[in-house]
């Protein structure tokens, strides 16, 4: 059984592969288990979480909500849920 210190770096490396096809980029915060991820539309969703896998993701509004932001914060949202499913079945 894997612990919550091989689960992060296997989930984290996981989801940089899913975003990239969005062209997504995610960026690791000085915080420990804070992360931002920023859309080609210059979107910033604020992912974190306190007890691993319950994981927040939050829209940082720095501009507009667009029609745009929706569909990111979708397809971001799937990546997460694709890449728990994914280490939680490898465990």
């Amino acid at each position: 059984m894997k612990t919550t210190s091989t689960l992060i770096p296997e989930f984290e490396k996981l989801l940089r592969e899913k975003l990239q096809l969005n062209n997504c980029r995610l960026k690791k915060k000085k915080q420990e288990n804070s992360y931002e991820i920023i859309t080609p539309a210059k979107d910033i969703f604020l992912m974190s979480w306190c007890e691993f896998p319950d994981i927040n993701l939050i829209y940082q509004p720095v501009g507009i909500r667009r029609e745009q932001t929706v569909v990111y914060e979708r397809a971001i949202r799937s990546h997460i849920k694709s890449c728990l499913s994914s280490i939680q079945d490898d465990s």
